[in-house]
């Protein structure tokens, strides 16, 4: 009987979705490895508010200063490196509100999900909070991104989700 119940607790978690809140705020370290095996790391900020729409913003602060924000829409990247800003209507994006829906466990940390012919595997931490994403891209990239210091229902300004720029800075439309 024991036993019974620790696998009806084990499928119940394991049933679980992974939720992602109206808010939060989180720090990340994204490592992309091409298919020769060059690697480049990039650090930075997530910002991340669900009003009407999903609301992103990641700040990239190394090896290069740039902001990418979204609205799940219109794509907007700013590269003070290259004092650009480039601006796209994204057909194709990840959508990580429906990747999370589509998550399935396959341990009581791991999940896995399809979406767009690409696999995700999502990790989640003690508190159930997202910690780490990885998947192979589009381009045989192999990308993963790890989430430190998460702050869930964190406040969150709409200002602090704008791309900005100086008005000096080279327009580009994708």
């Amino acid at each position: 009987m024991r036993h019974f119940i620790t696998l009806l607790a084990l499928g119940l978690s394991l049933n679980a979705e992974i939720l992602l809140p109206i808010n939060f705020t989180t720090d990340f370290q994204q490592t992309i490895t091409n298919d020769k095996g060059k690697v480049i790391t990039y650090e930075g900020n997530v910002f991340f508010k669900n009003v009407n729409q999903s609301l992103f913003k990641w700040a990239y602060t190394a090896p290069t200063q740039k902001e990418v924000c979204t609205n799940g829409v219109q794509l907007i990247v700013v590269d003070h490196d290259l004092e650009q800003v480039s601006t796209y209507l994204m057909d194709d994006g990840i959508n990580l509100e429906e990747i999370l829906k589509l998550a399935k466990p396959i341990s009581m940390t791991d999940y896995q999900a399809t979406y767009r012919d690409i696999e995700y595997l999502i990790t989640i931490d003690s508190k159930k909070q997202l910690k780490k994403i990885v998947y192979v891209d589009d381009l045989d990239n192999k990308v993963k991104i790890i989430f430190k210091n998460m702050n869930y229902n964190a406040m969150v300004n709409i200002r602090d989700l704008e791309c900005n720029a100086p008005q000096t800075y080279d327009i580009i439309k994708g």
